[in-house]
């Protein structure tokens, strides 16, 4: 257990898997941490893919950590910390995006991003025990888990809220509720999405593939031209652009950033059927 988390009657254990090699921890270790998607409604930290994608990270010298955070049904409540990024979302004009209770939606998004916060705390103030490096570190989420990712990687600094910062964000089919978040200097990015997606509109990566590049952040964008939504939509480990699935290619994102190699920035599109 990282934390707790508010709710309109009570509160909730928020709660993390840690998967490590088993080998003796003899030097400080790079990390990634994982963040489901579904909608903030549904999904947890068990929720496929993520269970093997954490097991591959551990093959390849990562400790992967895993978190649940407050969804919508939770009927969560920011504390006050995260109350002002509550009312930009309520301010900011976005309509209906989980819920056509625009405060409830605010209230779920908010925590959710409050969540993932407390979770990297968490786990710098227990880095020793986890074996983890935080000056190593990557965020690596889908959909919903990549909205909270995003907010946590950019949108913090903004309300002089504290958090460890990734050094690499992995972005699969996400959105910034909110523009104007990112600024120079900011965490490269791996942005891949469909351009038939009916969840998270196409435009949406466009808007963040726009933003990185006014405010001179590296960034990788890889559309999959046909592609819709989710895990099942986007076939990462099979698709591949010059003999490297999707999978790698993010893989090696990631290690370019966390451990040694150069980091491959580039916009590239993928047929779903190649």
């Amino acid at each position: 257990m990282y934390g707790s988390g508010l709710l309109a009657n009570g509160s909730k254990s928020l709660l993390l898997d840690v998967y490590q090699s088993g080998e003796a921890c003899t030097t400080a270790r790079p990390l990634v941490v994982l963040v489901h998607g579904g909608g903030f409604e549904i999904g947890s930290k068990q929720s496929p893919p993520w269970p093997s994608f954490a097991s591959e990270l551990t093959d390849q010298g990562y400790v992967a950590i895993s978190i649940d955070y407050r969804l919508i049904g939770d009927d969560p409540v920011p504390s006050a910390e995260f109350q002002p990024i509550r009312d930009a979302i309520l301010n900011s004009g976005v309509g209906p995006v989980i819920s056509n209770d625009l405060q409830a939606q605010a209230d779920a998004i908010a925590s959710s991003i409050e969540d993932a916060t407390k979770a990297l705390r968490w786990i710098e103030d227990n880095d020793a025990d986890l074996c983890v490096d935080m000056n190593r570190f990557a965020i690596w989420g889908e959909s919903a888990g990549s909205v909270i990712g995003l907010h946590v990687t950019y949108g913090l600094d903004e309300y002089s809220i504290y958090s460890p910062k990734p050094q690499v964000m992995i972005n699969y089919w996400g959105r910034f509720i909110y523009d104007g978040l990112m600024d120079a200097g900011e965490p490269p990015l791996l942005i891949l999405h469909g351009d038939q997606d009916d969840v998270v509109d196409y435009s949406f990566a466009e808007a963040i593939k726009t933003e990185a590049a006014a405010n001179n952040i590296p960034y990788a964008f890889y559309t999959v031209t046909g592609a819709r939504h989710s895990f099942g939509e986007v076939p990462v480990r099979s698709l591949t652009i010059d003999g490297k699935t999707l999978l790698q290619i993010t893989y090696d994102f990631i290690t370019a950033h966390l451990e040694s190699g150069t980091p491959v920035y580039e916009t590239r599109s993928v047929p779903l059927n190649n």
